[in-house]
């Protein structure tokens, strides 16, 4: 199953954490970048990254409850 990870912009402050406690490797984040970017199907749902975060900055919901998304369609970044 695809989740979607939704970063949640005014929350994050970028200090990374998410894309530490990852351990599928499935957030990057670089020097260059001021937020964390989920990488499109390596997300398993795992919510290391919901839980971790101190800022409550993430949601990852099944892809399944989007059904105006495609399986192929990336998961996107969002600003709420």
């Amino acid at each position: 199953m695809n989740y979607l990870w939704r970063l949640i912009g005014e929350n994050c402050t970028g200090c990374g954490i998410c894309r530490d406690v990852c351990s599928e490797h499935a957030i990057k984040m670089s020097r260059a970048m001021a937020y964390p970017e989920p990488i499109p199907g390596k997300c398993t749902g795992c919510l290391d990254c919901v839980t971790q975060c101190p800022f409550e900055a993430i949601e990852v919901t099944p892809l399944n409850n989007y059904s105006n998304q495609t399986e192929n369609e990336p998961k996107i970044v969002s600003w709420r």
